[in-house]
């Protein structure tokens, strides 16, 4: 005989402390940052092509285009790049990224084997 009872599944410990998806995917703080940099990057440079033109009010038209398209795409790659990762995986590599172009000391950067610094056995001291 069949048990009719639901299953009852566990919490998921490794999505309880995470942010959850609001918008494509993305949770309320990448979309923040995805929604700054194309403010910050695509929208002054329509603007300013729109100036040079003499089109100001086709570029004004353009840049809430050209702000949705940003985002979207902004929240392809971030998909991409968290996809089969942990939780602040990108957000690591880019800390690496920054290390490695501006310096600092956050991160232990180096490939091969590692020692303690010594090369001898130590010799043996008893008590008397």
């Amino acid at each position: 005989m069949e048990d009719s009872r639901p299953r009852v599944q566990g919490v998921l410990a490794d999505r309880v402390d995470g942010e959850p998806p609001a918008v494509l995917g993305l949770s309320t703080t990448e979309l923040l940052i995805v929604s700054g940099g194309v403010g910050l990057v695509c929208l002054p440079a329509i603007l300013l092509l729109g100036a040079m033109f003499g089109a100001l009010d086709i570029a004004l038209g353009l840049t809430g285009f050209a702000f949705l398209t940003g985002v979207y795409g902004g929240s392809v790659i971030f998909r991409r790049l968290k996809r089969g990762r942990p939780l602040g995986y990108y957000q690591v590599r880019l800390a690496i990224l920054w290390q490695r172009l501006f310096g600092g000391h956050w991160f232990i950067l180096r490939d091969g084997p590692w020692d303690i610094g010594r090369t001898a056995p130590a010799p043996i001291r008893r008590k008397k």
